[in-house]
């Protein structure tokens, strides 16, 4: 794709979930919310975890909220450990390993196991980065590393997005859209997953301009 190509929106149909990123007042965490505003996840990251996970999603707006979901970046690695539950609960967590496809840090990878018609199935998903897609009527820069399109292993389909708000606004930082759902499992590690993509480019970034390296 040229950097002169055109924007491609991602349809918006009667299916469709559109999820807003804001920043809290700490400026390192997230809110996240659904399309009318109605707080989803609290989204709690940390750089100096001392075993804690990097990033938490806590239900409602506030830290006080039940865990829902956590991802933990593996040392000196590009792996992610993304992991569905509250790790208290150790026997009840679903983990599933999000992967580095690509030396450019541009194409990700996680599979999981999604409803089927024959009762359940494994399925591999991918994030690429894009400056094609975008949600929502979002035009993708092509100088911004923060912009994915989330596609179907198996049938190349693109079944969401997320589009970085460059510099709209300071405290919304991006909006996701996810066209597909295999229920509330999948929506949750769609955007657990692309937080952590979004998380680890920032970290990576921030790394460079200090004159650092970053997985």
């Amino acid at each position: 794709m040229s950097p002169n190509s055109p924007s491609t929106d991602l349809p918006f149909t009667d299916t469709s979930q559109l999820f807003h990123l804001y920043l809290t007042k700490s400026n390192t965490n997230w809110n996240l919310t659904l399309a009318d505003k109605t707080p989803l996840y609290y989204v709690r990251t940390l750089v100096f975890t001392f075993g804690r996970p990097e990033i938490t999603l806590h239900a409602g707006n506030t830290r006080n909220g039940d865990v829902v979901a956590v991802s933990n970046f593996l040392k000196l690695s590009s792996k992610s450990k993304l992991g569905l539950g509250d790790p208290d609960n150790v026997g009840e967590m679903v983990w599933e390993d999000l992967t580095k496809e690509s030396r450019d840090h541009s194409r990700y990878r996680f599979e999981m196991t999604v409803p089927s018609g024959s009762g359940f199935e494994r399925k591999g998903f991918l994030w690429k980065r894009t400056s094609s897609v975008g949600v929502d009527g979002s035009k993708p820069s092509v100088l911004s590393a923060r912009n994915f399109k989330f596609v179907d292993e198996q049938t190349e389909e693109v079944l969401g997005a997320y589009t970085n708000n460059g510099l709209k606004s300071i405290k919304k930082q991006g909006k996701f859209q996810l066209n597909t759902s295999y229920g509330k499992d999948f929506e949750t590690m769609f955007l657990l997953s692309g937080l952590t993509i979004l998380e680890r480019t920032i970290r990576r970034e921030a790394a460079r301009h200090s004159g650092g390296g970053g997985a």
